[in-house]
């Protein structure tokens, strides 16, 4: 059985596959079943736009000069548990990454994370998971461009159960609910709460393939307005959605998921800033040989700036990875990810902080080496690009990154 859960967060994989999504290429933790396992970590970033600026102009009228780039270090703890008590399985994980800059020493800080999930089962034909995860950190500066500690928290709970009646059909049920909130007085208006719930019934074929449909709801309340001159703005709203799941093996080495349907959005104000519209995402992964994986990506989707702000835009996009074994312990892994964000129906009201389309191109390619299987080592090389609808914004950035991790 797979629980309703698993259609609603990404888990580590546990195998070669890459996400055409995750750039750079995140450090996947395989724990030994049974234990409780600490891990460090060190790592060092050159990046030569830290803050996602046009150009050298645009340092100086934020007042930091016309040197953009700067050195990080980053030094990793944490403990992660992967405990079965008979059918129950217990998962944790509690992590801190104290980040420092070498010359935008203001934007030093520590990154917070702790999940915890019960994988419970009742018997042989109901189980579920029942969890929680805290996260803070910098808010990534694609769309904050200033010289400050803007940080954000994000906590998130939630509740699945799925019931197989049948050894070709299960129900499944789930909640989800999530607080979002930054540290600046002047990001308070993206704070928010969602209540996400979701029901679905899946045919679960003999090949292994998996059908279903889903259908959700969510409500976002945004309890601080947001100014735009003489008007305030209410972002919240409620959301519906009908979809199509897709989980098909295609033949052994092609897999292949969808997950699209019907969106409709409708504001607490502002009708005008309504959607309604057809969302989708795709993904084929194909392993053609032992050692070589691809996986492929295209969406149409509604998104939003910083991921769960209300002020949405359409987004298409395409993804590619692919990640080759030349050794048992070298791994070289290239993706590609392009997204054109269109803002043009939630601005129509004038809504503050997305007042221009863009597209966002991100390539990086990473070297893997795993000395034992306990310690492996990453060095990549990243370019992102910002293309904007006028010339007042746009960007691009090159980094190198460094990191190491040892398990214990």
């Amino acid at each position: 059985m797979m629980p309703l859960y698993s259609c609603l967060t990404a888990s580590a994989a546990t195998n070669d596959l890459v996400p055409t999504d995750v750039i750079p290429l995140s450090e996947v933790i395989i724990l030994p079943p049974d234990a409780i396992t600490p891990y460090v970590g060190l790592g060092a970033t050159y990046d030569n736009n830290v803050l996602r600026l046009r150009n050298k102009a645009a340092g100086q009228a934020i007042g930091i000069g016309t040197g953009l780039s700067d050195v990080t270090r980053r030094a990793e703890a944490g403990v992660a548990l992967d405990e079965k008590i008979g059918q129950q399985r217990i998962n944790a994980n509690l992590n801190l990454v104290k980040v420092d800059y070498n010359r935008f020493s203001t934007l030093n800080h520590v990154d917070k994370n702790a999940s915890g999930n019960l994988n419970w089962h009742a018997g042989s034909h109901v189980e579920g998971n029942v969890g929680a995860s805290y996260s803070e950190g910098l808010t990534p500066f694609i769309d904050f461009h200033q010289l400050a500690q803007n940080t954000r928290k994000q906590v998130n709970e939630h509740a699945d159960a799925a019931w197989l009646f049948h050894p070709s059909w299960r129900v499944n049920a789930g909640l989800v609910h999530t607080d979002l909130s930054y540290n600046l007085a002047s990001q308070n208006a993206l704070n928010n709460t969602q209540n996400q719930e979701l029901i679905g019934i899946d045919y679960l074929a003999a090949t292994g393939s998996t059908f279903g449909l889903q259908l959700g709801h969510t409500r976002a309340s945004f309890p601080n307005p947001q100014q735009n001159g003489n008007l305030l703005l209410n972002n919240s709203y409620d959301q519906n959605e009908a979809k199509v799941k897709i989980d098909w093996l295609a033949t052994g080495i092609t897999h292949m998921h969808f997950l699209g349907g019907w969106v409709r959005r409708k504001q607490d104000a502002f009708s005008v800033r309504d959607f309604s519209g057809f969302n989708s995402r795709l993904s084929v992964d194909w392993s053609p040989t032992s050692k070589v994986d691809v996986s492929v990506s295209a969406w149409r989707q509604i998104g939003a700036v910083d991921d769960l702000t209300s002020i949405y835009s359409l987004n298409r996009g395409a993804g590619a990875a692919a990640s080759w074994h030349y050794s048992e312990k070298i791994r070289l892994v290239a993706q590609y990810k392009y997204e054109k964000r269109d803002f043009s129906h939630s601005t129509a009201s004038g809504a503050l902080g997305a007042d221009q389309n863009d597209a966002l191109r991100n390539l990086a390619l990473t070297l893997v080496y795993q000395p034992t299987q306990r310690w492996d080592v990453q060095l990549s090389a990243s370019r992102s690009t910002q293309t904007v609808s006028n010339f007042n914004g746009g960007y691009s950035s090159n980094a190198v990154m460094f990191n190491t991790r040892y398990i214990f």
